[in-house]
């Protein structure tokens, strides 16, 4: 898979976001239905023992968090960034050393105090501390220098070398009130919601009277735990179910009175091998394990046509994203209507005449053996991906086990080298980074804490510019690039990009697809219906 001269010289700005819905309207409505009040019950897979945004940017917290803590700057329905918390666009110097950030006037955090630029400056210094930044250490930890607050209305942030992709983490990074930095269960914000309790087994948040923009529809947003989602939404147990399996969303289409929205985003499923161990060491056997991967399998019979088959780590909710970049071949079309059954065969994805010239280059005979290690975490279908994957190479000449661990095993074993290869779900590292592609090139980054071995002074260049430049173009092209390298050299490996889904009922307005394909429900705008 050379990078030709052709495409380094072709490519271009990043693409747009492709959604879809299904089940229900497309985007939220102003019927004569919709009525302002009442309390939105939300089911979680679990809820989590953190509620603080900044100790944790797993998924079950981010639903809680969100309406209750805002970012200085989010992402807009066109996935373009726009002032929140900032009263304007950061201010940079010549040099790209030194951004200013202006505040909005009037805001105040649930417990009455002011909305300051010290509570900023404070939250951008445990951000750049490694000892407390937690899932934001890789990306913002060590990056800033000095931060001052000249005055209430100022952010001043000092930067050792250009950080023009900045303002993308400024998009996703929470700004809860100063006093709780240290505290994993406080949670208070300035947002159109704020925290009433969190006790016996709901976590419960009330509209705030006193936030400053247009009050929201509903009067509360209530979170519980749900062993399962589809029942529960169902007997009208829940109004919402974020994020449900892929069983689910088969089950939630075959019932009456669920719907379903599903829209492309951000790219959460990687398989990375282990560079540091043999015979993953070699570009030849990772290649033949690129080329051996059932992508189509994966995508009919474990989502079911709701996901889009694998080429380079970025997917279609990732800047620099290349639709006509298909190393690995289409496969089937997942949107074709009617949608193809798990049995279709069309373009496979398995070619065994290249992956047997890829073994004839390595150094090793056919029959490789390894463990595939799931490493569990909020995506539940990850065993069921694994097995497909270990069933598809294992026809094909390896001989593969499964094995599983969750995230806080792999990492233990990520920085012993413990592994052969992975199967990870990076939905945390997806938030903290935006519509960047920075989460899922970080594997291939000498140096970083999710390294597995690659080294590519080249790859570093180009992510380290992309990360320098504020050009928002400018990064989609280095950071796709950056992803051809990746996919050449079969360092990171998604089988299909997943689409995002949301369950709810009836009962509930239609969720706005094009926040959902940037990775978040906000729930804070919803109406319920009559």
């Amino acid at each position: 898979m050379p990078l030709s001269r052709r495409r380094l010289l072709a490519l271009g700005a990043g693409t747009g976001v492709a959604v879809a819905a299904t089940g229900g309207l497309l985007a939220s409505c102003a019927g004569h239905d919709l009525r302002t009040g009442g309390t939105l019950t939300v089911g979680l897979a679990r809820l989590p023992d953190v509620l603080n945004p900044l100790h944790s940017s797993a998924e079950p917290v981010r639903w809680i968090a969100d309406p209750v803590v805002e970012a200085l700057y989010t992402y807009r329905d066109d996935t373009t960034i726009g002032p929140v918390l900032a009263a304007a666009d950061p201010q940079l110097a010549a040099d790209g050393l030194s951004w200013t950030i202006r505040l909005r006037a009037g805001v105040r955090f649930h417990n009455g105090d002011p909305f300051t630029a010290e509570h900023v400056a404070a939250v951008l210094r445990r951000m750049n501390d490694p000892a407390t930044a937690g899932d934001w250490a890789p990306w913002l930890a060590g990056r800033l220098g000095p931060i001052e607050a000249p005055d209430d209305r100022t952010v001043r942030i000092a930067l050792p070398r250009p950080f023009g992709a900045l303002r993308a983490f400024l998009a996703c990074l929470p700004i809860p009130h100063q006093a709780t930095l240290a505290d994993p269960r406080a949670l208070i914000g300035t947002g159109p919601f704020r925290l009433a309790s969190a006790a016996g087994g709901v976590v419960a948040l009330r509209r705030s009277p006193d936030y400053r923009d247009k009050a929201a529809p509903l009067d509360g947003l209530e979170f519980r735990a749900a062993a399962d989602g589809v029942a529960d939404l169902k007997a009208h147990r829940l109004g919402v179910y974020p994020r449900p399996t892929p069983d689910q969303v088969r089950r939630l289409h075959r019932a009456d009175g669920t719907y379903v929205q599903i829209a492309s985003g951000p790219t959460d499923l990687v398989v990375l091998p282990n560079l540091r161990r043999p015979p993953f060491d070699n570009v030849a056997v990772r290649r033949a394990l690129a080329f051996g991967m059932d992508r189509t399998r994966v995508s009919l019979d474990v989502y079911r046509g709701e996901a889009v088959i694998g080429q380079g780590p970025l997917g279609p909710g990732n800047e620099g994203w290349d639709p006509e970049y298909t190393p690995y071949g289409r496969g089937v079309d997942p949107s074709a209507s009617p949608k193809p059954s798990p049995s279709a065969t069309a373009g496979p994805t398995v070619e065994p005449e290249r992956v047997t010239a890829m073994f004839g280059e390595a150094p090793v005979p056919p029959g490789v053996r390894f463990t595939l290690l799931a490493v569990t975490g909020e995506a539940g279908e990850l065993p069921e991906v694994a097995r497909v994957l270990a069933e598809g190479w294992n026809r094909i000449g390896f001989s593969v086990t499964v094995e599983q661990a969750d995230s806080e095993g792999f990492a233990a074993r990520r920085r012993t080298g413990d592994f052969d290869v992975a199967l990870v779900d990076r939905r945390g590292a997806g938030y903290v980074v935006g519509r960047t592609g920075f989460a899922v090139l970080a594997p291939a980054m000498s140096g970083g804490p999710d390294a597995t071995g690659y080294v590519n002074p080249e790859l570093d260049r180009l992510i380290e510019q992309a990360l320098a430049t504020a050009d928002h173009a400018k990064r989609a092209t280095l950071t796709r690039v950056a992803g051809e390298i990746v996919t050449r050299d079969a360092v990171v490996l998604p089988p299909v990009y997943p689409k995002v889904a949301v369950g709810r009922t009836g009962r509930v307005e239609s969720v706005d697809v094009r926040q959902l394909a940037v990775g978040r429900v906000e729930l804070a705008k919803l109406h319920l219906r009559d």
